[in-house]
């Protein structure tokens, strides 16, 4: 087995968690490539040598190669990782050593029964929707895809005006900060904190989600992945800034962009005892309740 590891900086009190990581992979005659940068902040960190089977900078380098990739840090890194993986139907696990961690969903006191039960097979992978955006000298030209989720928004004080589309058919015109086109996946993200719906990630659904608008009639609004969105955006400002999970750039005043389906899903390793609902009891606290306490130990 080889694994793919990508990471950016660790904070200095998660080296014994990478050094119990490295050590259970050697245990487990696991072969790494590592990120290049990783390697190097790594080496710094520990003062010595690490063996790596090789190291990767590019996409092309990981999909030859690994059978799995292992993202250590928050989901923004997860985010990150996928970014490597691609195409390539290469299942990704992320190992938390950020905050909240709902895609890096295995937390540092957990990693050596999460290398035994990928070693030994004893998992499965959810197969989640990712996003594609087209729009005329595409930003995003190098990988135009995205995990969690599309944003819109306006860079200063003026708000945008977004004409919306669905499969050609006008849907409304946002007066508002943005707007976001959310995956299953990223329901629980950007979209959560606008007051979208929280959506299982096999759903085959987009959530439309206004950040701030100036008006009362328009609501998070759900429809299926099969549409086609097309926004048209102006503001008064000079630049507007869009967002793909997280890269970030900053375009014209004026911009017409589609967004619509992948066709190919990203893979999410989930362990034994490990599911989608669990993690949200446990990091968005989903049902939290004193009258919950004795069901919630049991399970």
């Amino acid at each position: 087995m080889l694994i793919a590891l990508y990471g950016n900086s660790i904070r200095k009190e998660h080296q014994p968690d990478v050094e119990c990581l490295l050590a259970k992979l050697s245990e487990k005659n696991i072969d790494i490539i590592m990120f290049e940068p990783l390697l190097k902040f790594l080496e710094n960190m520990f003062g010595r040598p690490i063996q790596v089977k090789s190291t990767f900078k590019s996409p092309s380098e990981v999909k030859k190669m690994a059978n799995f990739m292992l993202s250590i840090g928050g989901d923004g890194t997860f985010l990150e990782s996928a970014t490597f993986v691609e195409d390539s139907g290469i299942p990704v696990l992320g190992i938390n050593f950020g905050r909240l961690g709902f895609l890096a969903n295995i937390s540092s006191k957990d990693i050596s029964a999460a290398i035994d039960q990928l070693s030994t097979n004893n998992f499965s992978v959810e197969n989640r929707t990712a996003i594609q955006i087209g729009m005329p000298d595409n930003p995003f030209q190098s990988f135009p895809f995205g995990l969690n989720d599309f944003t819109i928004q306006k860079k200063g004080m003026p708000m945008i005006t977004i004409n919306a589309y669905i499969d050609n058919k006008f849907l409304c015109t946002y007066w508002a900060d943005g707007l976001i086109i959310s995956t299953p996946t990223g329901s629980t993200a950007y979209t959560l904190s606008v007051g979208g719906p929280i959506v299982s990630p096999t759903t085959n659904a987009f959530v439309v989600s206004p950040i701030a608008p100036h008006n009362l009639t328009v609501r998070p609004l759900v429809i299926p992945d099969t549409s086609t969105i097309t926004l048209e955006a102006t503001t008064r400002d000079k630049e507007i800034l869009m967002s793909l999970d997280s890269r970030s750039v900053n375009v014209s005043n004026t911009i017409s962009v589609t967004i619509k389906k992948a066709n190919f899903c990203i893979g999410v390793v989930n362990l034994q005892q490990n599911d989608y609902f669990k993690t949200l009891r446990n990091k968005l606290m989903w049902g939290a309740d004193s009258r919950n306490r004795l069901q919630d130990e049991t399970n």
